[in-house]
């Protein structure tokens, strides 16, 4: 699972002068990388396979919440895939 506070912080002008070790870093970790730039958060580095599971994650709920509305909104009568299975044989 990954932690949602992020152990290491990294300043914008520390990032700059190491950016190769911090992606480095980065590629072989699974924990997110803060960037901060006087004391305000200005961005969060991830692993590439944890950015890409979070967008396949963001892209199936929306598909959820988009057939969720399309079948509370439709008037029509959804079948099960062994019903129409069985209907076909």
């Amino acid at each position: 699972m990954i932690n949602p506070m992020p152990k290491k912080i990294i300043s914008v002008s520390d990032f700059q002068r190491k950016t190769k070790p911090t992606f480095d870093e980065i590629s072989n970790s699974k924990e997110p990388v803060l960037v901060m730039n006087r004391s305000q958060q200005v961005g969060v580095f991830l692993n590439p396979e944890i950015y890409n599971k979070i967008v396949e994650l963001y892209e199936d709920y929306i598909d959820s919440r988009d057939l969720d509305k399309a079948v509370k909104d439709s008037s029509d009568t959804f079948y099960t895939l062994d019903e129409v299975s069985k209907e076909l044989k």
